[in-house]
């Protein structure tokens, strides 16, 4: 290739790497930082994943009163089919306890251990977290690697990563999960690799990151609600008068069914496979799964953080659960599993909802909280946090 040939095509690309380099900063000027928020309202309650990994957003929306809860699809059960989400109590209402709720659909024991390891960096609120867990974690085989894939994320893996206290072997363990589950061995060795390029890397992916979390926070901000507060200052909760509205609520919205489940989930989604699925799932163990392990894992890194845990273990729909053949027995096991990781931590305290698998309006559906049953976990945050 002729040499000005060849300096004409560098100077090309070196222009397009400048004119890229100024359209990130355009942007970046142009969107708040990660660590920007409105101190007069309360963002904890917003289902966003982007939320969740946002770890510097989520830390200048807290307070000391803020108490970090880890869990899953049960966050986005809206306060219109369910009164008593933590929204409808603790977001309305000055308790003296406001939740930061972590985590969507698909975030399990593992993300959720990289997320706490990231959160603990600096230390949380009161020193506690929650943690909700539920036996459709536990099925047999675990979470498949696509789906994980598509929760991964590096921020929040960046910040355990470079977080002094999580022991050696929890960021082993989980870097062996990762490449397990098929994530990019790039984004992971750019977390925690050691070469040069490594470092490089890490620069590139941070900032990509930041910008893709940094746009999505847009609707974040957009769905705070006013932060709650009450002239003669906290009040305390009458749990007793929630619990009885709880059962007046979940008999106003399961009309049409016997299981204490919603009218339009059972209506739209449950009645129209009943037939089909008697004994569907009687192969199910919850016990071929790695998910007890990530479990350990998270309670592990609690522990080396000097964090306390609620552990919240959640039921599944009884009636249902037997129809899908799926054992008392089967499920039994995986409580009990639950539980003897649960043991082996003495950070941990435990609220066991496992014995509430008949009760009707314990859950909503066949396996979220209902209105008794978020009317139940409500004050167990709350003793556990004000204890």
């Amino acid at each position: 290739m002729e040499p000005r040939l060849l300096y004409t095509r560098l100077a090309a690309l070196i222009a397009g790497v400048v004119v890229a380099v100024c359209a990130i900063i355009g942007v970046a000027i142009a969107m708040p930082a990660q660590g920007q928020s409105d101190p007069q309202v309360d963002y904890g309650y917003v289902y966003s994943g982007m939320k969740s990994q946002s770890v510097d957003f989520a830390k200048s929306a807290m307070t000391d009163d803020s108490l970090l809860v880890f869990g899953s699809s049960e966050f986005s059960t809206p306060k219109k089919v369910v009164p008593q989400v933590p929204v409808g109590v603790f977001g309305e209402n000055d308790y003296g306890l406001r939740c930061m709720l972590v985590g969507e659909a698909y975030d399990q024991s593992l993300w959720h251990a990289i997320a706490l390891g990231a959160y603990a960096r600096e230390g949380v609120p009161r020193d506690k977290v929650v943690l909700i867990i539920s036996p459709g974690w536990f099925v047999d085989g675990g979470i498949d690697g696509e789906t994980f894939k598509t929760r991964f994320s590096y921020s929040l893996y960046a910040g355990f990563s470079a977080n002094p206290n999580v022991p050696d072997e929890a960021k082993r363990y989980v870097r062996d999960r990762l490449m397990s589950l098929g994530v990019d061995e790039m984004q992971v060795s750019a977390s925690a690799g050691s070469m040069p390029q490594d470092a490089l890397n890490a620069v590139v992916l941070g900032a990509i990151d930041d910008l893709r979390i940094r746009r999505g926070l847009a609707d974040v901000r957009a769905g705070g609600i006013p932060l709650a507060t009450s002239p003669d200052g906290p009040q305390t909760p009458d749990f007793d008068a929630l619990r009885e509205q709880a059962a007046v609520d979940g008999a106003a919205m399961s009309t049409t069914n016997d299981w204490g489940v919603e009218d339009s989930f059972y209506t739209n989604k449950l009645e129209p496979v009943l037939a089909d699925a008697e004994g569907s799932r009687a192969d199910e163990t919850y016990s071929n799964t790695p998910e007890y392990d990530d479990l350990d894992c998270f309670l592990d890194v609690a522990e080396a953080c000097n964090i306390d845990v609620l552990l919240v273990i959640s039921p599944v729909m009884g009636p249902y659960y037997d129809l899908i053949g799926i054992t008392a027995d089967t499920r039994a096991s995986c409580y009990d599993g639950m539980r003897a990781v649960a043991a082996k931590h003495g950070n941990v305290k435990l609220a066991d909802f496992s014995d509430r698998e008949y009760e009707k309006y314990f859950l909503y559906d066949i396996v979220h909280f209902g209105t008794i049953g978020w009317a139940d976990v409500d004050r167990a945050m709350y003793e556990f946090a004000m204890s």
